[in-house]
Protein backbone atom coordinates (compact mmCIF):
# COMPACT_ATOMS: atom_id res chain seq x y z
CA UNK A 1 0.00 0.00 0.00
CA UNK A 2 2.80 2.20 0.91
CA UNK A 3 4.69 1.97 -2.60
CA UNK A 4 1.11 2.66 -4.27
CA UNK A 5 0.72 5.49 -2.61
CA UNK A 6 4.33 6.75 -2.94
CA UNK A 7 3.61 5.92 -7.08
CA UNK A 8 0.33 7.73 -7.58
CA UNK A 9 2.65 10.70 -5.57
CA UNK A 10 4.73 11.02 -7.56
CA UNK A 11 2.30 10.29 -10.57
CA UNK A 12 0.34 13.26 -9.11
CA UNK A 13 3.62 15.64 -9.00
CA UNK A 14 4.34 14.84 -12.44
CA UNK A 15 1.09 15.73 -13.53
CA UNK A 16 1.47 19.28 -11.64
CA UNK A 17 4.81 19.71 -13.78
CA UNK A 18 3.10 19.42 -17.11
CA UNK A 19 1.69 22.75 -17.92
CA UNK A 20 -1.02 21.51 -20.64
CA UNK A 21 -2.40 19.00 -18.72
CA UNK A 22 -2.96 21.48 -15.99
CA UNK A 23 -4.42 24.12 -18.46
CA UNK A 24 -6.37 21.05 -19.95
CA UNK A 25 -7.80 19.99 -17.33
CA UNK A 26 -8.51 22.96 -14.01
CA UNK A 27 -8.41 26.14 -16.67
CA UNK A 28 -10.50 24.97 -19.87
CA UNK A 29 -13.32 24.33 -17.68
CA UNK A 30 -13.60 27.27 -16.45
CA UNK A 31 -13.07 29.18 -19.38
CA UNK A 32 -15.57 27.15 -21.06
CA UNK A 33 -18.17 27.25 -18.77
CA UNK A 34 -17.69 31.08 -18.30
CA UNK A 35 -17.75 31.04 -22.50
CA UNK A 36 -21.15 29.75 -22.09
CA UNK A 37 -22.38 31.85 -18.93
CA UNK A 38 -21.68 35.01 -21.14
CA UNK A 39 -23.85 33.48 -23.88
CA UNK A 40 -27.05 32.01 -21.77
CA UNK A 41 -26.40 33.16 -18.48
CA UNK A 42 -29.99 34.44 -17.80
CA UNK A 43 -31.94 32.42 -20.49
CA UNK A 44 -34.95 30.35 -19.84
CA UNK A 45 -33.43 26.87 -19.20
CA UNK A 46 -36.49 24.90 -18.13
CA UNK A 47 -36.68 24.78 -14.61
CA UNK A 48 -33.17 24.61 -14.45
CA UNK A 49 -30.54 28.01 -13.76
CA UNK A 50 -27.69 28.08 -16.30
CA UNK A 51 -25.24 26.95 -13.37
CA UNK A 52 -27.60 23.77 -12.31
CA UNK A 53 -27.23 22.87 -15.87
CA UNK A 54 -23.68 23.36 -16.73
CA UNK A 55 -21.44 23.05 -13.93
CA UNK A 56 -22.65 19.48 -13.13
CA UNK A 57 -22.55 18.57 -17.33
CA UNK A 58 -18.69 19.88 -17.47
CA UNK A 59 -18.16 17.64 -13.79
CA UNK A 60 -19.41 14.98 -16.55
CA UNK A 61 -16.80 15.83 -19.31
CA UNK A 62 -13.58 16.55 -17.12
CA UNK A 63 -14.79 12.68 -15.72
CA UNK A 64 -13.99 12.04 -19.65
CA UNK A 65 -10.86 14.31 -19.98
CA UNK A 66 -9.31 12.65 -16.69
CA UNK A 67 -9.93 9.07 -17.70
CA UNK A 68 -8.46 9.75 -21.26
CA UNK A 69 -5.28 12.07 -20.94
CA UNK A 70 -4.74 11.56 -17.61
CA UNK A 71 -5.13 7.86 -17.44
CA UNK A 72 -4.84 6.49 -21.03
CA UNK A 73 -3.01 8.14 -23.26
CA UNK A 74 -0.48 8.63 -20.24
CA UNK A 75 -0.37 5.17 -19.81
CA UNK A 76 0.09 4.24 -23.24
CA UNK A 77 2.77 6.69 -23.72
CA UNK A 78 4.69 4.84 -20.55
CA UNK A 79 3.77 1.18 -23.22
CA UNK A 80 5.78 2.82 -25.94
CA UNK A 81 8.45 3.95 -23.87
CA UNK A 82 9.25 0.77 -21.75
CA UNK A 83 7.96 2.50 -18.93
CA UNK A 84 5.64 -0.66 -17.69
CA UNK A 85 7.59 -3.28 -18.42
CA UNK A 86 10.63 -1.86 -16.28
CA UNK A 87 8.00 -1.28 -13.53
CA UNK A 88 7.14 -5.21 -14.21
CA UNK A 89 10.37 -5.97 -13.02
CA UNK A 90 10.06 -3.83 -9.66
CA UNK A 91 8.20 -5.90 -6.77
CA UNK A 92 5.27 -3.75 -7.53
CA UNK A 93 2.38 -6.01 -8.36
CA UNK A 94 0.47 -4.88 -11.74
CA UNK A 95 -2.19 -4.18 -10.08
CA UNK A 96 -0.75 -1.92 -8.02
CA UNK A 97 0.20 0.06 -10.79
CA UNK A 98 -2.72 -0.10 -12.11
CA UNK A 99 -4.40 1.34 -8.51
CA UNK A 100 -1.96 3.98 -8.03
CA UNK A 101 -2.76 5.71 -11.81
CA UNK A 102 -6.14 4.81 -10.67
CA UNK A 103 -6.05 6.49 -7.28
CA UNK A 104 -4.13 9.85 -9.14
CA UNK A 105 -6.70 10.38 -12.01
CA UNK A 106 -9.63 10.18 -8.97
CA UNK A 107 -7.65 13.11 -7.18
CA UNK A 108 -7.12 14.86 -9.93
CA UNK A 109 -10.37 14.62 -10.76
CA UNK A 110 -11.61 15.61 -7.81
CA UNK A 111 -9.64 18.87 -7.16
CA UNK A 112 -11.27 19.97 -10.85
CA UNK A 113 -14.69 19.28 -9.92
CA UNK A 114 -14.18 21.17 -6.53
CA UNK A 115 -12.36 23.87 -8.45
CA UNK A 116 -15.73 23.78 -11.28
CA UNK A 117 -18.36 23.75 -8.15
CA UNK A 118 -16.50 27.18 -6.38
CA UNK A 119 -16.29 28.72 -9.75
CA UNK A 120 -20.16 28.33 -10.26
CA UNK A 121 -21.19 28.90 -6.48
CA UNK A 122 -18.39 32.55 -6.64
CA UNK A 123 -19.97 33.40 -10.26
CA UNK A 124 -23.14 32.05 -11.10
CA UNK A 125 -25.10 31.39 -7.88
CA UNK A 126 -24.71 27.73 -7.88
CA UNK A 127 -25.72 25.90 -4.90
CA UNK A 128 -24.71 22.68 -3.37
CA UNK A 129 -26.23 19.68 -4.39
CA UNK A 130 -29.77 18.79 -3.27
CA UNK A 131 -29.22 15.15 -2.91
CA UNK A 132 -25.18 15.31 -2.53
CA UNK A 133 -24.57 11.43 -1.21
CA UNK A 134 -26.26 10.30 -4.51
CA UNK A 135 -24.23 12.57 -6.38
CA UNK A 136 -21.05 11.31 -5.04
CA UNK A 137 -22.86 8.15 -5.58
CA UNK A 138 -23.03 9.07 -9.00
CA UNK A 139 -19.54 10.12 -9.93
CA UNK A 140 -18.40 6.95 -8.75
CA UNK A 141 -20.37 5.02 -10.77
CA UNK A 142 -19.01 7.51 -13.54
CA UNK A 143 -15.62 7.07 -12.64
CA UNK A 144 -15.90 3.23 -12.75
CA UNK A 145 -17.30 3.35 -16.12
CA UNK A 146 -14.91 6.21 -17.63
CA UNK A 147 -11.57 4.88 -16.52
CA UNK A 148 -11.75 1.27 -17.78
CA UNK A 149 -13.48 2.35 -20.68
CA UNK A 150 -10.48 4.74 -21.58
CA UNK A 151 -7.90 2.22 -20.81
CA UNK A 152 -9.43 -0.07 -23.23
CA UNK A 153 -9.75 1.85 -25.98
CA UNK A 154 -6.09 3.23 -25.81
CA UNK A 155 -5.22 -0.15 -24.94
CA UNK A 156 -5.84 -0.51 -28.67
CA UNK A 157 -3.61 2.23 -30.15
CA UNK A 158 -0.40 1.05 -30.94
CA UNK A 159 1.46 4.25 -29.97
CA UNK A 160 1.05 7.66 -28.17
CA UNK A 161 -0.01 9.23 -31.28
CA UNK A 162 -2.84 6.87 -32.03
CA UNK A 163 -3.91 6.81 -28.23
CA UNK A 164 -4.26 10.47 -28.10
CA UNK A 165 -5.98 11.09 -31.37
CA UNK A 166 -8.49 8.08 -30.32
CA UNK A 167 -9.43 10.13 -26.75
CA UNK A 168 -9.57 13.25 -28.74
CA UNK A 169 -11.79 11.70 -30.90
CA UNK A 170 -14.32 9.86 -28.59
CA UNK A 171 -13.73 13.48 -26.49
CA UNK A 172 -15.37 15.68 -29.12
CA UNK A 173 -18.08 12.87 -29.84
CA UNK A 174 -19.66 13.63 -26.46
CA UNK A 175 -18.58 16.85 -25.66
CA UNK A 176 -20.62 18.26 -28.89
CA UNK A 177 -23.05 15.18 -29.27
CA UNK A 178 -24.12 13.92 -25.14
CA UNK A 179 -25.85 17.70 -24.58
CA UNK A 180 -22.67 18.99 -22.26
CA UNK A 181 -22.19 21.82 -24.58
CA UNK A 182 -25.20 22.73 -26.64
CA UNK A 183 -29.41 20.85 -25.76
CA UNK A 184 -30.21 17.40 -27.24
CA UNK A 185 -33.92 19.50 -27.46
CA UNK A 186 -31.76 21.99 -30.39
CA UNK A 187 -30.11 19.23 -32.09
CA UNK A 188 -31.98 16.83 -35.33
CA UNK A 189 -33.37 13.69 -34.10
CA UNK A 190 -30.81 11.71 -35.27
CA UNK A 191 -28.28 13.10 -33.19
CA UNK A 192 -30.57 13.08 -30.35
CA UNK A 193 -30.68 8.70 -31.27
CA UNK A 194 -26.62 9.39 -31.63
CA UNK A 195 -26.34 10.94 -28.17
CA UNK A 196 -28.07 7.98 -26.15
CA UNK A 197 -25.14 5.67 -27.33
CA UNK A 198 -22.22 7.89 -25.79
CA UNK A 199 -21.56 6.72 -21.73
CA UNK A 200 -21.07 10.97 -21.23
CA UNK A 201 -24.88 11.33 -21.85
CA UNK A 202 -25.66 8.87 -18.94
CA UNK A 203 -23.06 10.77 -16.67
CA UNK A 204 -24.76 14.21 -17.55
CA UNK A 205 -28.50 12.66 -16.79
CA UNK A 206 -27.26 11.55 -13.56
CA UNK A 207 -25.15 14.14 -12.31
CA UNK A 208 -27.87 17.08 -13.37
CA UNK A 209 -30.89 14.73 -11.85
CA UNK A 210 -29.20 14.03 -8.63
CA UNK A 211 -27.77 17.80 -8.35
CA UNK A 212 -31.08 19.07 -8.66
CA UNK A 213 -33.85 17.03 -8.77
CA UNK A 214 -34.21 13.74 -7.14
CA UNK A 215 -31.48 10.96 -5.53
CA UNK A 216 -29.70 8.66 -7.82
CA UNK A 217 -33.09 5.55 -7.22
CA UNK A 218 -34.70 7.84 -9.75
CA UNK A 219 -32.57 7.42 -12.22
CA UNK A 220 -31.62 3.66 -12.30
CA UNK A 221 -31.15 3.25 -16.05
CA UNK A 222 -28.49 6.19 -16.59
CA UNK A 223 -27.15 4.16 -13.23
CA UNK A 224 -27.80 1.25 -14.69
CA UNK A 225 -26.10 1.48 -18.11
CA UNK A 226 -22.82 3.18 -16.60
CA UNK A 227 -22.39 -0.11 -14.31
CA UNK A 228 -22.88 -2.16 -17.67
CA UNK A 229 -20.22 -0.20 -19.32
CA UNK A 230 -18.46 -0.65 -15.91
CA UNK A 231 -18.18 -4.56 -16.34
CA UNK A 232 -17.73 -4.50 -19.67
CA UNK A 233 -14.65 -2.06 -20.37
CA UNK A 234 -13.39 -3.86 -16.62
CA UNK A 235 -13.64 -7.64 -19.06
CA UNK A 236 -12.46 -5.97 -22.05
CA UNK A 237 -9.57 -3.81 -20.04
CA UNK A 238 -8.33 -7.00 -19.14
CA UNK A 239 -8.05 -8.64 -21.71
CA UNK A 240 -6.13 -5.71 -24.38
CA UNK A 241 -4.10 -4.23 -21.72
CA UNK A 242 -0.69 -4.59 -22.75
CA UNK A 243 2.30 -3.74 -20.52
CA UNK A 244 4.61 -3.64 -23.40
CA UNK A 245 4.57 -2.24 -27.15
CA UNK A 246 5.52 -6.23 -28.62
Amino acid sequence: MTAMLKLANLETKMFFRDRLSVFWTFLFPVLMIWLFGSMFQGQEMGEMSFAELYVPSWIGVNIVTTSFFTLGTVLANYRETGVLRRYQSTPLQPWKILAAHTFQGTVIFMISAILLMVFGMLMYDLTLPQYIGSTLLALLVSILAFFPFALFLTSLAKNTQAAAAISSLFLNLMLFLSGATFPLEMMPEILQYVAKALPLYYTIQLLRGTWNTAPISDYGLEAGVLLGIAVVSLFLASRFFRWSGQ
